[in-house]
């Protein structure tokens, strides 16, 4: 992540990243939905990501494609991941 994108990310906190998520989510926009997952890799970590989910860190970035279509059943691991991220804060 180059210097501008980590302090751009830096000016959100991690419910405004989660909430963002959620936004897309219920918008329904793939596009959204894929880069708000990429987001929350970058704040996250994509191996933290990886370890509470289960989903490969490879997945989880190819699910951040243009090209791709995520299984539902690696987003909703995901949706986990991230209500309990957002009850912990």
């Amino acid at each position: 992540m180059g210097k501008s994108e980590q302090k751009l990310m830096n000016k959100y906190s991690d419910k405004e990243i989660i909430d963002s998520f959620f936004d897309s989510w219920n918008d329904g926009d793939p596009d959204d939905i894929k880069s708000a997952l990429h987001s929350l890799l970058q704040r996250f970590g994509a191996t933290h990501v990886s370890e509470e989910t289960g989903i490969p860190r490879t997945t989880l970035y190819d699910m951040c494609k243009d090209d791709s279509n995520p299984t539902l059943e690696n987003l909703c691991l995901v949706i986990d991941f991230l209500k309990d991220q957002k009850s912990a804060s």
